[in-house]
This record gives structure tokens, sequence and C-alpha cells, in this order.
């Protein structure tokens, strides 16, 4: 066993014309003598007793014997074992092993095949499926993530669950006024952009009057910079909340003053979409009126143009509403939320066959409360925007919810997740936590999860896929 395990070892380390010359006397000593070392005798014999000789036996026999034994084959390692070698690393092994010898498979870990190109990935070889949007050669073709759409996820089969943020340039920011302060916002806001692009995600800025307003004010078009870096754009309407009942056509003219604004910086072909509007007046005829196809950014005090009993309970009274439970995400139920849907009016959340706008939802409030379970708990308000810390927490607690949302959505309907970014989210301070959120969406995104889009490729998503 020694002098066996000696050869197989030389094999490895000396050169061809060594192993084949200790491989052809070994050979000769096994197949030409047959039997335990030392001299034939005279009472020995090469011919089985008994047994008449079999001319065609001693035929083969004798071409097996004229075997060309000075071929030899190439064998190349295999670490993880998938029948695929590493073409870097290989050894020569004789074509016409003896019996000890090994040849390429022999569980020497060397095989005849050198088509693995990751030897180290027990999943990688030419007989693997290329898998979607993971950035491997899975098949070893020299190709990565072919036929594979980076728009959808892996199952084809699955409509998208689309992620997607939303950032207020609110109302009662004083841009128009303080050179500075919009200064420092548009700062913050190509901050967070440069940081998403990192990692493929989509951003969506939404803006008031004095924000976009601001924009023309100090020669800054950031709105257009947005757009053009491939980020969502759209209109903020911080309108309603506490107007006075008024006709449709009043109610209209306060979301098209805003909408004009940004038209303006973006183009009224890229701003479909208004976040909030929350009234006692009829919100979805009216923004439809201004010119918009879609509202985001549903909350509570939507439910405010609803009668009673198409509101979640009794106690959703307009008081209730007001005292501080205006910002809930809505609709209430997460099953109903992250689908899109046309209504004809503002008396429910529920489908209309002729619709005038898209209600585009799929609310989870303000990143920075998700750990806590949102901006309530319960009944009781716990805590003011600001007062949330931001942190690795939220992110987990919102991939979990993510999770279930997708093992138990339609997978026939387009669906839409939505969490809210404050500009003031976007400094170093948060850098770590934004990395973080964005690392993990990204690998939420290669998994085939989720679908990052801005609100507007959302919306047109779902109009495609409903026409």
């Amino acid at each position: 066993m020694q002098a066996k395990n000696f050869i197989s070892n030389r094999f490895q380390s000396i050169g061809l014309t060594w192993s084949v010359i200790i491989y052809c006397i070994l050979f000769a000593i096994l197949v030409n003598c047959g039997h335990e070392a030392g001299p034939l005798t005279s009472s020995e014999s090469l011919e089985p007793e008994d047994d008449p000789i079999d001319e065609t036996t001693t035929e083969v026999a004798s071409e097996e014997k004229a075997e060309d034994c000075s071929q030899v084959q190439t064998c190349y390692l295999d670490s993880d074992q998938d029948g695929f070698g590493d073409s870097l690393e290989s050894i020569t092994l004789p074509t016409c092993p003896a019996e000890g010898i090994p040849v390429c498979g022999d569980e020497l870990g060397y095989v005849a095949d050198a088509t693995d190109c990751d030897d180290a990935n027990l999943d990688v070889n030419p007989d693997t499926s290329e898998l979607c949007n993971d950035a491997i050669d899975n098949d070893c073709d020299g190709r990565t993530d072919e036929d594979c759409s980076t728009a959808q996820p892996s199952n084809t089969e699955r409509a998208p669950l689309y992620m997607t943020t939303m950032t207020h340039m609110e109302g009662l920011f004083k841009d128009d006024r303080v050179e500075s302060l919009f200064l420092n916002h548009v700062e913050a806001l190509r901050y967070g952009m440069d940081l998403a692009e990192e990692y493929g995600a989509i951003l969506t800025i939404e803006s008031e009057k004095p924000f976009a307003i601001a924009n023309t004010k100090w020669g800054i078009d950031i709105m257009a910079e947005i757009r053009d870096r491939g980020f969502g754009v759209g209109t903020h309407c911080d309108i309603g909340f506490n107007s006075p009942l008024m006709s449709v056509d009043e109610f209209a003219a306060l979301f098209a003053a805003n909408k004009t604004l940004v038209d303006d910086l973006v183009g009224a072909e890229n701003n479909l979409g208004c976040s909030g509007g929350g009234s006692v007046n009829d919100w979805a005829q009216a923004a439809s009126l201004a010119g918009f196809k879609y509202l985001d950014g549903i909350v509570s005090m939507h439910y405010l143009s609803m009668p009673l009993e198409n509101r979640p309970g009794p106690e959703w009274t307009d008081d209730y509403i007001r005292n501080g439970h205006y910002h809930l995400n809505a609709p209430v139920d997460i099953n109903e939320r992250i689908y899109l849907f046309g209504v004809a009016d503002a008396t429910d959340f529920v489908a209309d066959e002729e619709p005038v706008i898209t209600i585009s939802s799929g609310e989870m409030g303000l990143l920075s409360a998700v750990a806590e379970g949102g901006r309530e708990s319960g009944n009781d308000i716990i805590m003011n925007d600001d007062e949330f810390m931001f942190d690795q927490n939220d992110t987990d607690v919102l991939v979990d919810i993510i999770r279930a949302v997708d093992e138990t959505r339609d997978p026939a309907q387009i669906a839409k997740m939505c969490v809210y970014l404050p500009v003031t989210f976007f400094s170093n301070a948060n850098g770590e936590a934004l990395r973080y959120f964005f690392a993990t969406m990204q690998e939420l995104q290669n998994e085939g999860i989720i679908t990052w889009a801005t609100q507007r490729q959302v919306y047109e998503a779902y109009v495609d896929a409903t026409e």
C-alpha cells in the first residue's frame, strides 16, 4: 500500500516521463506475472487448471498486453465536488491504469471536465440553471442573468411588488423666503440621491408651493435635476384638511395652483400625481379636475370625506381624525392598501367601474417610526415625527412586513409599498441607517421580492396591466 501511495503521489509531483516509466514497470509486473512477487517455479502455470484453452480469450489478452501506456489524461481539481473541475488546477495520469493506479474521478478529488467557472460554489456549474438578479454566472456560459428582466422579479408569473418612497417639500417650509434654507434642502436632496444611486434605489420627491417657487426664485431647478437623474417628481398638496365645505371646482382650483408650479419645473407630462389633499371635500373629483391621474400619500385624513359607515369604525369621527389621528395609513387594512384601484369619488375606498382617478397608497408611514409600530400605538399618539430614532431596527421590522406581504399577496395584481423619508433624513448623521436601509432593499430586489420604482412608474405599470 505504501508503494502504491508513493507512486500516486509521485504522479502529481514529478514530470510526465518519470510517471510513465514508473507506471509501465508496475503494469508489467502486475499484468504479466499475475501472482505474488518471486520467480515462477516449474509447477506454476499461467493458465487456469482443468480449463481448455480458448483461442479467442488468448487473442484479447494479447491485445490488452499490447495496449499503449505512453498516453496520459489531464485531471482537474473539483473542490466543490459538483463533477466539474477548475481548469487552472490539474494533474496528469496514465490512460491505461493497472489495479491500484487511480484515474480521474477515483476519489482523488480530480475530474476530467474542466468547465467549472467557480469551483468553490457547488451551485455554480454548467448543469445549473441561470438564476435572475443575483449577478452570478450560474451556468458558466460566460453571461450573467441572461434572459432576465431587471425590472421584474425572477418569477415572471408574479406581478411585481413595487417599493417606493415619498419625500415632501412641505407647505410650511420657507424656502421661497430664506435662500440658505433652500440651499440646505438642495444639498440634502443631492446627498439622498447620491446614496440611493449607490444601491440602485429610487426616490420620489413631491413639492408644495414654497419649495417650487424657490426653484425659480433662487435659480436652481433642483426638481428638474431630480427628474433628469431618473428619480421621481410630483406635487405635494397640503390643502383641504382645515378647509370648509366647498364645491368641487373651488377645491380643484387649490390642487391646480400647486400642480401648475411643479409643471413649470418638470413638465406636466412628468407631474401626474399628488400626495395629500385629504379633506371633507371630494378630493378624488377635485384632484382629477385639476389634471392629476393618481393620488399617493393616502392617510386617515382622506376618511373625512366619507360617511361614518364607510370609515374603519364608529370611533372614527371627524374629531377623532383631526385630534392627532390624521396620519394613519389608509386604507387601514394592509391587504387592501397595497393594491391600486380607481374611484369615481371620495365617498369610500371601493373600486368603481368608471373611476376618475387612481388611488395608489401602499403606505407604511414614516420609516423611523416603523420599529415602534407606526406613529401611534393603538389609539394613543406616542411621539411627534422628529422624536423617532431612525436606526437599523426600523429597516429590520420593515423587511419582516415586506416578506409577510409578499407571501400572502395576490400574485396576479401589481402591488406597492411606500415609506416616507423626510428631507431631514438625508444627512451624514443618518448615513449609516440610510445605507443599511438601501442595502437591505437591494438584497430584497436581488431576491426578486421587490422592484424599485417611482410613484409615477407604479401608476403607469398599473394602467398598462389593466388596459
